[in-house]
């Protein structure tokens, strides 16, 4: 039977950014390269009411067979409640998940209500699926993919590491509703994925666990045709770290500006790779990349040595003011950690005021499941559920002061920076200091 295909993204907090699905993207392109049907339902784009009764509808009105969900940490509780629900109701429709979770803890996701759980580092087995229709014979040779058969379920390994998905997303769902697509102050940004993995350790990181650990990087050519024909002149490319090659960087740079390419774009990179590409920061600014996220993480050096970061106070301090210097964003990204007392979180607020850092982000310690942290702590957590996973729910019990406390202390760094941020939104800071016009 020719299957036809729905891929959900649940509804997930947005006050900071609603952001691309680009994940499930990928997943119409292959739909649509095999000549089947499907479509992206975005439940972070819809009416938060009644969720479930459109879900179900969804389904009926476009006669649809397998049912795909994307699983992220903090969203799984919620997915797993859906798929129950679409299970009761009905029994009849298949129901597969898969996502950044999924693919670091699949033999979790082994439920009764789930018919198929995909993992694989790449889409080549998902591909062969589809082009079957998921027949049983097909999905034993589908690696990284898990599916039942006599009642008992049949877990094949992944795949190897990858360099290339081997196929664009499919962004229709994106130009449909790019109104919808806001990140906090700056705007709407086309998501794009130039790297796999991470090549560093970072203890909490949860990324370095995809692709099997193994870092690789697309054919810089390939990225670059993928910039010039996106139709957004606002690109978030979503690597861990995209300044690691500092030779692509600048070959990247050089391309962009001989294709007179007049883009922003936004990256995530490390303190110790912008110091290290510091005398190419002219190049990087003149070819559009004017906003990044940086995981400085901490304000002490002992911190950063317990989280395995392999930077330092003085290098983020000199990596925040290559940025300003150079009127680039810096996005300064800080984890919170359970053995803080009040002074560290003052001396987080302090780094940022004495730096004149705007854009921050804050994330309690998250030990997920699958990182070094969370084998180091296993016995120490607190009411560890998926729904807690967000960055804003305290896992762990503090170490030097009471939990409503430290919970007050966190806020508190939310309360006092973010109004910076929403004016900046209001006086469209962004657009008039950093875009690439």
């Amino acid at each position: 039977m020719t299957q036809k295909y729905m891929f959900v993204r649940v509804h997930y907090d947005k006050r900071v950014a609603s952001l691309e699905p680009l994940g499930l993207e990928y997943l119409m392109a292959c739909v649509k390269a095999e000549n089947r049907e499907g479509f992206i339902y975005d439940e972070s784009i819809e009416s938060p009411i009644g969720r479930k009764s459109r879900l179900i509808r969804k389904v009926d009105e476009n006669k649809i067979t397998i049912v795909g969900f994307s699983v992220m940490s903090n969203t799984a509780w919620y997915v797993l409640d859906l798929i129950k629900y679409l299970r009761k109701k009905r029994p009849d429709v298949k129901i597969m998940v898969g996502g950044p979770e999924v693919v670091i803890n699949h033999e979790d996701f082994l439920l009764e209500e789930v018919d198929y759980v995909s993992y694989d580092n790449g889409l080549d087995s998902f591909r062969l699926a589809i082009r079957n229709d998921f027949e049983v014979e097909t999905l034993k040779k589908c690696s990284g993919f898990s599916f039942r058969e006599n009642g008992e379920w049949v877990q094949n390994l992944k795949g190897e590491p990858i360099s290339d998905y081997g196929i664009l997303p499919d962004r229709s769902h994106f130009y449909n509703n790019r109104s919808k697509f806001k990140v906090l102050a700056k705007g709407c940004f086309s998501m794009m994925k130039t790297a796999f993995s991470c090549p560093q350790n970072c203890k909490f990181c949860i990324s370095r666990q995809f692709n099997s650990c193994a870092y690789r990087e697309r054919d810089i050519d390939a990225v670059i045709d993928e910039i010039v024909n996106l139709d957004n002149d606002k690109i978030f490319i979503i690597d861990d770290d995209f300044l690691v090659n500092k030779d692509r960087v600048k070959y990247f740079c050089e391309k962009l500006l001989e294709l007179n390419q007049h883009k922003t774009i936004m990256i995530f990179s490390r303190a110790d790779s912008i110091v290290r590409c510091e005398d190419i920061m002219p190049l990087i600014y003149k070819a559009g990349i004017r906003d990044m996220l940086v995981g400085l993480e901490a304000v002490e050096d002992t911190t950063l040595e317990k989280y395995n970061k392999n930077s330092s106070v003085s290098i983020n301090k000199k990596a925040v003011k290559i940025l300003r210097d150079f009127n680039m964003v810096c996005v300064g990204l800080f984890v919170i950690n359970y053995d803080f007392k009040h002074r560290d979180f003052m001396n987080i607020n302090k780094f940022i005021r004495d730096e004149g850092l705007i854009w921050v982000l804050f994330s309690i310690l998250i030990p997920f499941k699958g990182t070094p942290v969370y084998e180091e702590n296993k016995d120490k957590l607190y009411h560890y559920k998926y729904r807690r996973t967000g960055g804003t729910s305290v896992l762990m019990k503090p170490a030097n002061m009471p939990m409503l406390l430290f919970k007050l202390e966190f806020h508190f760094l939310y309360y006092v920076n973010y109004p910076r941020i929403y004016w900046a939104g209001l006086t469209h800071m962004f657009n008039k200091r950093y875009r690439n016009n």
